[in-house]
């Protein structure tokens, strides 16, 4: 592909997206991820987001990621914000390294969520030309930061109440 020509030709190809996830003691969690981009001058944002019982704030978070990296239908650059340490060094610093050896770890055991970290890998390779994993806090967007939080906070709490009720059912 080749590159774009000018600021505007970079834009038709640069995607941001704001995730966040959480899980409480009870291991009820909510994710959420806000992509954002600019095409053709007009702005274009999508949101995503969902729960599941017996996950932790990594899980849920690298979930988001997974969700909104399905969403890219054309190969761009990518921005992405999160709060969690572990997945922003993980994709910064060893995703790649850790396809190489099959999503090992280190003496050989699978990685904690490796089923996430091989299908994050395989969108990064197949629709990412470019890519970079901030934190939060560098967000160009403040109020992205605190929507992805809140709505990965409610869906949360959707995973308590579906919880409940198969439960008692």
């Amino acid at each position: 592909m080749a590159m774009p020509e000018g600021k505007l030709g970079f834009d038709k190809l640069r995607v941001e997206m704001w995730v966040s996830g959480t899980a409480g003691e009870d291991g009820a969690g909510g994710y959420c991820a806000h992509l954002h981009s600019v095409l053709d001058g007009q702005k274009y944002t999508k949101t995503i987001a969902g729960f599941g019982n017996g996950v932790t704030p990594t899980r849920m978070t690298l979930k988001a990621v997974l969700e909104g990296l399905k969403q890219i239908k054309n190969k761009c650059f990518i921005h992405i914000y999160t709060g969690i340490p572990q997945v922003s060094a993980g994709m910064n610093k060893h995703i790649h390294r850790w396809a190489k050896k099959d999503f090992k770890g280190a003496s050989g055991q699978d990685l904690q969520h490796e089923d996430l970290w091989r299908q994050i890998h395989f969108l990064l390779e197949e629709r990412v030309m470019s890519y970079k994993v901030h934190y939060l806090g560098d967000s160009p967007k403040p109020d992205n930061n605190i929507m992805v939080i809140h709505t990965a906070s409610q869906y949360a709490q959707k995973a308590r109440k579906n919880f409940m009720e198969v439960s008692i059912g």
